[in-house]
């Protein structure tokens, strides 16, 4: 499912979201094209907890699961909060989840399969962040060498070697590649005296620039503090994005500027406030000019369903689209729920104004019927209840669906999941 928002900015416009205490991390990176971007979903529905690789399309408008990691899942090692686009068409990066094996793993099909490279590194624990570089095969890593020490370390051969390029006693936070080859950002908040500071390198950090960030943007009495740094698309342009303090929890009120002088002055674009913890959302620039996204989770507390919230801006945050899609069960891509195929069918087919729903229980329990298009959208419930083993058929009224190609799912508490196309005709 999505929609199209448009808000529109004046002096301040505010993204409000309301959602619950159902929180979970999100990542987003942008993607290899003008319109693609990586999202990365750790799913708290149940105890059942799982996690997933999105990727989007069309600025955010469709989405598709590229891989999921089940639960349990205890050979998995991909960290995939921890993962990068490189300009290279379908390729992706991640660390391992292991302390004691701090490999590197590549996608080369947009995330569907992992290879184990057997990078490893002379760390305590494998790199604390991943950053994608400007240029093919190259990469960034802040690593930590020692319990002392933090490391910046580059690769510029897609890992066939790296290097470890400086040490610092404090932690590039934050952090953010540039526009041009070794160029990185990050942020030192200064909690001591309430000032923040943009740090920029221009050597794979082997020397580091520290800027001042104007009190105006990132400080008061309260404390406001700089949340993230996000990369532009021509030398020099950053988006800074500030959290305010919170008087009483909620909301999360992140502020974005932009900047064209590598962080020397800013300008302020939008307000975005969200009801739930800073955890549930994230921020990146595009590849394409002026584009930035934001990516929320979010609950509906009427209909019960956790949604995926994509903000796509073409005019550096001032102005944003949103589309929104499901994160349950009723995820867009039929790939996600489809463990079988043989436990649900449909007569006839195609339908015109009646159709009948066959489907197997194959244990006692909770058993769910959903119907939507073909892309996912307009998701209707026709069935939730308990049920008995055995075969079950439900009658579909069609003259309410718009002719087209419809996708039929069957839900099982016991994990059979299925699924079936059905095309309905005037």
């Amino acid at each position: 499912m999505y929609k199209s928002i448009l808000f529109i900015a004046a002096s301040i416009v505010s993204i409000l979201i309301s959602t619950n205490s159902n929180a979970q991390s999100y990542t987003i990176q942008r993607g290899h094209t003008s319109d693609d971007l990586y999202v990365y979903c750790r799913k708290n529905l149940s105890t059942k907890t799982i996690y997933q690789l999105y990727r989007t399309g069309e600025y955010g408008k469709t989405i598709k699961v590229q891989y999921t990691i089940p639960h349990p899942s205890p050979d998995n090692d991909l960290n995939l909060k921890n993962f990068v686009a490189d300009p290279t068409p379908g390729m992706l990066f991640c660390t391992s989840v292991n302390n004691a094996d701090t490999a590197i793993y590549q996608s080369t099909d947009y995330g569907k399969t992992w290879q184990h490279l057997g990078t490893y590194f002379n760390s305590q624990n494998p790199p604390i962040a991943l950053l994608g570089g400007s240029v093919a095969g190259e990469l960034i890593m802040m690593e930590r060498p020692t319990a002392q020490y933090y490391g910046i370390g580059s690769t510029t051969d897609f890992f066939a070697t790296h290097n470890i390029n400086a040490t610092y006693t404090s932690y590039f936070g934050k952090s953010e590649i540039g526009i041009n080859s070794g160029e990185i950002y990050g942020i030192n908040n200064a909690f001591t005296n309430n000032r923040d500071f943009l740090l920029h390198s221009v050597d794979f950090g082997v020397t580091i620039d520290t800027i001042p960030i104007d009190s105006a943007i990132v400080y008061n009495p309260n404390g406001n503090l700089v949340q993230k740094v996000c990369h532009g698309t021509v030398p020099g342009e950053i988006y800074l994005v500030t959290l305010e303090a919170e008087a009483a929890g909620f909301p999360h009120i992140y502020k974005i500027y932009h900047s064209t002088d590598y962080g020397a002055s800013y300008t302020f674009q939008n307000t975005a406030k969200f009801d739930e913890s800073s955890s549930n959302t994230d921020f990146t620039g595009g590849r394409e000019d002026c584009s930035f996204y934001i990516a929320n989770w979010n609950y509906d507390q009427v209909e019960q369903l956790q949604i995926i919230q994509i903000y796509y801006s073409n005019d550096c945050g001032l102005t944003f689209t949103l589309f929104e899609h499901l994160l349950d069960e009723n995820v867009i891509t039929p790939e996600l729920v489809i463990t079988n195929l043989s436990d649900i069918s449909v007569s006839p087919n195609p339908a015109i104004a009646q159709a009948t729903i066959h489907y197997q229980v194959r244990t006692n329990g909770n058993v769910k019927l959903n119907i939507s298009s073909i892309d996912g959208t307009g998701i209707t419930k026709l069935l939730e209840e308990n049920q008995r083993a055995g075969l079950y058929d439900f009658e579909l009224n069609c003259s309410n669906l718009k002719p087209g190609v419809y996708f039929v799912q069957l839900i099982q508490e016991n994990g059979y999941n299925s699924g079936t196309k059905l095309l309905i005709c005037n």
